[in-house]
């Protein structure tokens, strides 16, 4: 019934399966999923593998574990916004352009917000870790990978450096969307380039504890990528108007 998955250890690809089969019919709402030894075999994969996709599925509500039970296809009609989005998007393989858009604004305001708090609430242990990230991209701007990992993990730990356990959970949800459109922010050294130098600047400003600055280049460099994706197209800020250029 599934598709053997190639790479071992791939928690994303596995959950992706899943909910592929869920959108297709072949699981209905209230449906258990077949058990764990069982499905891991029919997926081809090992079975800490699968518990960390449905750990994820689990926390998207996409899947509702019940103890003693198994594993039962939950309802995304009846979920919220974030999360029938990101429902959709594994089901669909990728979200349209409109939906694209209103995702990543919300991750603008997120994060943005994340970022103030960083520089509200960040120790100097945190800080230490955030320079030493910003500092790691220049090396990496050469390998497209590497790179494209150390962008992400910047973003997490900026938002887990605001001390908020809901929203750090809410933006690394989003992440799951933004990891899928990740290399094409990254497809040429200057675009990496970019990215690196405007990092640095969201750092500058949350070291100086600087909240409105580091708000704002959060903001400026997050519209920047959402542009890059979009193909150059003006962004409207979450208050209206283009953000500048």
């Amino acid at each position: 019934m599934f598709d053997q998955i190639k790479k071992k250890n791939l928690y994303e690809e596995i959950a992706t399966q899943i909910i592929k089969k869920i959108n297709e019919g072949h699981y209905l709402p209230g449906q258990q999923l077949p058990g764990e030894r069982d499905l891991a075999a029919q997926l081809g994969v090992n079975r800490g593998s699968l518990r960390e996709a449905l750990r994820v599925l689990e926390f998207m509500r996409v899947v509702d574990k019940r103890v003693g039970e198994g594993v039962f296809v939950r309802d995304p009609a009846r979920e919220s916004s974030l999360e029938t989005v990101i429902f959709r998007f594994l089901a669909e393989d990728g979200l349209d352009q409109e939906a694209l858009k209103s995702t990543y604004e919300a991750i603008v305001i997120v994060e943005s917000s994340m970022a103030r708090l960083a520089a509200r609430r960040s120790t100097g242990e945190d800080i230490a870790l955030l320079k030493d990230l910003a500092a790691r991209m220049d090396p990496a701007v050469e390998d497209p990978d590497w790179f494209t990992d150390l962008d992400q993990e910047y973003h997490l730990t900026v938002c887990r450096l605001g001390h908020s356990p809901v929203l750090f959970s809410v933006s690394s949800t989003m992440w799951i969307i933004m990891k899928k459109y990740a290399h094409a922010l990254h497809l040429s050294r200057e675009l990496r380039q970019k990215c690196a130098d405007g990092h640095k600047l969201i750092t500058e400003a949350i070291v100086s504890k600087d909240e409105e600055a580091a708000g704002r280049e959060m903001e400026r460099h997050l519209k920047g990528a959402l542009s890059t994706l979009l193909g150059g197209s003006a962004i409207q800020g979450p208050f209206g108007g283009p953000h500048p250029a």
